[in-house]
């Protein structure tokens, strides 16, 4: 059960401490009764998984809940100065400010959010294209001991176009009952100031880039793509492509309307949970009205409550989207990619399921079958734009 923030007397000391021993022994004391209800395939949340995928699934369910319940959120987060000494050994950089790169509605939603331009640490993978990390905005690493480097590791190995990743360390978000921090668009701003940095300080050309984000990442790299195209600023052309896995595009929850949606249907095989329950939608919010999660297309680009979203993509590269068949998201990545390829056209937009996976896929360890049928059907998608 994930409660309001803002009520859990155990986001303090002692109290955050014994919550977490309980928590922890909690886990402990039910792995062997998970294992047990595993042994028999029609009690699994998806009869073709493994036992220790259920189990594991389980765990990380109540494991994100104990940090969301405690506050825990640089839990997993290692900060960019504890490199201090040893920067290039592990591929840290940090981008100077462009704030002249930040226009039109991002420039109001920021001054509405008390948000400006800082520098931004990131960090190189390989050799020297830019990825954005999972994390539901209020969590995330993008170091390489953060849980999407295997991910950016195996992407490298995978493909001979791309010999180095460039993994964007973000602002992250958080509300009450802490300080208003780094809401929407603090990410976005980061985000564009990477990429200007890509393409305007180390000279790459934008056809070889390729954007990839996943979870709120994925969103995060819809909304920089949508800044390139609309802002049509002439040092900051489009990337060559958008590589989106598992997306978060609807942080107003306008598709948990009932058990027939993925919101419900899939509830018992994604673990998700204390990231749809709300404080991570209001952090990126910050100090813009909460119906500006259902109704604004750069938070939710996916809301049923949106109206017309003809031309919300337009000129948007070629894009390809992967998604959980058991993610309680599924309908709203679903509906983002039938938006996107109404705009850009089919041959444009691909969305591959990977059947009975939970979110990030290839970020996770107990994914490989669906994470090998992943690198197999993005590598057409990679030769045919790179």
């Amino acid at each position: 059960m994930i409660q309001a923030i803002n009520q859990l007397v155990w986001r303090h000391e002692p109290l955050k401490t014994i919550y977490l021993i309980f928590a922890l022994a909690s886990a402990l004391v039910r792995v062997p009764f998970w294992f047990t209800f595993a042994l028999v395939p029609p009690f699994r949340p998806r009869a073709s998984w493994t036992i220790g995928r259920t189990v594991v699934v389980k765990l990380a369910r109540a494991y994100f809940t104990a940090i969301f319940n405690t506050g825990s959120f640089q839990w997993g987060r290692v900060d960019p100065q504890r490199f201090a000494k040893n920067e290039e050994g592990v591929g840290l950089v940090w981008i100077d400010v462009a704030p002249d790169l930040i226009q039109g509605d991002i420039k109001k939603y920021a001054r509405t959010n008390k948000v400006s331009s800082v520098h931004v640490p990131a960090y190189w993978y390989g050799d020297r294209d830019t990825h954005s990390k999972a994390g539901g905005w209020v969590l995330g690493d993008a170091s390489p001991v953060g849980m999407s480097a295997p991910m950016v590791n195996d992407m490298l190995s995978h493909y001979h176009q791309f010999s180095r990743l460039l993994n964007v360390e973000y602002r992250l978000a958080s509300s009450a009952p802490w300080r208003t921090e780094n809401p929407f668009p603090a990410a976005l701003i980061d985000a564009i100031t990477a990429y200007n940095y890509l393409i305007n300080e180390l000279h790459f050309r934008p056809q070889n880039v390729m954007v990839v984000g996943e979870s709120a990442g994925g969103t995060l790299g819809v909304q920089l793509v949508r800044y390139i195209v609309e802002s049509k600023l002439p040092n900051l052309p489009p990337p060559g492509g958008m590589l989106l896995l598992s997306p978060s595009m609807d942080w107003g929850k306008t598709f948990a309307f009932g058990p027939g949606s993925s919101y419900y249907r899939n509830e018992v095989s994604d673990w998700v949970q204390p990231f749809s329950a709300g404080y991570s939608g209001r952090a990126l919010l910050g100090y813009l009205p909460p119906s500006e999660a259902q109704l604004n297309a750069w938070i939710s680009p996916a809301s049923t409550k949106l109206g017309s979203a003809e031309g919300l993509f337009k000129g948007f590269p070629p894009t390809l989207i992967f998604a959980g068949g058991a993610e309680m998201t599924y309908d709203a990545m679903r509906l983002a990619y039938e938006r996107i390829k109404a705009d850009t056209g089919e041959e444009m937009t691909v969305f591959v399921e990977l059947p009975d996976a939970t979110h990030i896929t290839l970020s996770l360890p107990w994914h490989d079958r669906e994470k090998e049928a992943a690198y197999q059907a993005m590598a057409p998608w990679v030769n045919a734009h790179f």
